[in-house]
């Protein structure tokens, strides 16, 4: 069954977008800190900020937080979805593999629990590499969204 993504009437949330973007960024920013000494911290940073990068292109283009927060919740291959459901093209190609096998961990809070043979089947540098690409095209994406909007106006 496919779900229509609701907009709000009144467009974007382009400040709350910025704020989850920044948000994803810093926890980039920590599992790639944390990934020598703690790797299990930087797997959950990881799955953190790919929530909220795509969840941000979705604010973007005006799929409300409310919206999000009960269909969405922390299905990270459902947002994947319906981001680009919603125009993203960007997303990197490694990015649904790391989504599927972090996603059903990140839903229940059980990173901690993930096989050995999952987390080994992984380069976990590589998988940082992978969620900072999918900031930048994140960023780049509401970059065009912008002057596409202003030149609208």
């Amino acid at each position: 069954m496919t779900r229509r993504v609701a907009r709000r009437r009144d467009g974007a949330d382009r400040s709350l977008a910025a704020t989850f973007r920044r948000n994803a960024a810093g926890f980039h920013q920590g599992a790639e800190a944390a990934l020598a000494r703690h790797p299990e911290g930087a797997r959950y940073f990881l799955a953190i900020a790919i929530e909220l990068a795509l969840k941000a292109h979705l604010l973007n283009r005006g799929i409300s937080d409310d919206w999000n927060r009960v269909y969405l919740r922390h299905d990270l291959s459902k947002a994947l979805r319906f981001a680009r459901r919603a125009g993203f093209n960007g997303a990197p190609a490694a990015l649904p593999e790391l989504a599927a096998l972090l996603g059903p961990y990140y839903q229940v809070h059980a990173i901690s629990r993930m096989p050995p043979e999952a987390i080994a089947s992984v380069c976990w540098s590589q998988a940082c590499t992978t969620v900072r690409d999918l900031i930048d095209a994140v960023v780049v994406a509401a970059g065009r969204e912008a002057s596409d909007h202003e030149g609208a106006a």
